[in-house]
């Protein structure tokens, strides 16, 4: 097995696939309202990573009902998935009624809330963890990079050590924690990228998902890289670190994203003008060439 693949994680637990519903409840993020910020992060565009699902303005029982209903026949398992912006900010009575609203249909087998670091106080830790009672949880952190001055040029408003408490915390709960990667950022050496596969791992995070860096009108870094300020990698470069963040993961890892699509609209570059199968039929292409796979080089750890 070259990797932890998510399909193939999912269907031994749940005897078969899971069909993942993107979900836009209209949230914000406190590093795009002045309480850490008020740009975002520099690659954020207009729907904070949400370009999949549907507009907020339908309500949540409309997109998970409009999404099961175009994923029916080809899967009868879901994931409701929080995916725009930072999903848990807001009161924790509010967020339980946001979330209660998305588990409508008895087929949703996991709730995946996807937020930053620097915003799970305790009550709402105690809040998502209370959903384990029903359903699988999965929460998913935006960390990118483990390079202090990455973090900083990325304009990510928090540091690796308050990832570090948040993942810490949501374990202490048995809350399944998923980490965000963008593994070719050009501001990042391949050392940044073993230590943070090093850093996952030492935390025990459940999974990863990995990507690539896309660049879009309208955004700092959009204008960065029309200035001469930014020069992306190549893929090849892409597939070296990702190849080698795999081998220093733990094995147990889940890997849920190899590659992901960048938006449709307003591109500028993403994913070298290329699909995401065929970026990742490359990159399992290249393990097999070099004889490797995902954890590898995992003999770091004393346990």
């Amino acid at each position: 097995m070259l990797y932890n693949k998510l399909s193939e994680y999912l269907k031994n637990k749940y005897g078969e696939r899971v069909q993942r519903l993107p979900i836009n409840a209209g949230f914000t993020c406190p590093n795009k309202i002045g309480l850490k910020g008020t740009s975002g992060c520099i690659y954020c565009e207009e729907t904070g990573s949400g370009f999949a699902a549907l507009s907020p303005k339908n309500s949540i029982k409309e997109q998970v009902e409009y999404m099961i209903k175009r994923y029916e026949g080809r899967a009868n398992k879901y994931m409701a998935y929080f995916q725009s912006n930072t999903n848990t900010f807001a009161p924790a009575h509010v967020l339980k009624k946001i979330y209660d609203s998305a588990l409508i249909d008895d087929r949703i087998v996991i709730l995946d809330i996807s937020t930053r670091p620097d915003s799970v106080e305790d009550e709402k830790l105690d809040l998502i963890a209370s959903y384990k009672e029903k359903l699988d949880v999965y929460l998913e952190f935006g960390l990118q990079s483990v390079n202090y001055n990455t973090l900083k040029i990325l304009n990510r408003g928090h540091t690796l050590a308050e990832f570090i408490d948040a993942v810490n915390r949501a374990k202490n709960r048995n809350i399944e924690v998923i980490v965000h990667m963008i593994i070719d950022l050009p501001w990042d050496r391949e050392e940044d990228i073993i230590e943070g596969a090093k850093i996952l791992s030492a935390l025990n995070v459940d999974g990863v998902k990995l990507h690539s860096l896309y660049i879009t009108e309208n955004t700092v870094l959009g204008q960065m890289y029309k200035n001469g300020g930014v020069k992306p990698l190549s893929l090849e470069e892409f597939i070296n670190r990702n190849i080698l963040f795999l081998e220093y993961l733990d094995p147990k890892v889940v890997i849920h994203r190899l590659a992901a699509d960048p938006p449709k609209d307003n591109v500028i570059h993403g994913n070298w003008g290329m699909s995401k199968i065929k970026i990742i039929n490359l990159l399992e292409k290249e393990m097999r060439n070099r004889n490797t796979y995902q954890g590898r080089l995992f003999n770091y750890l004393n346990r």
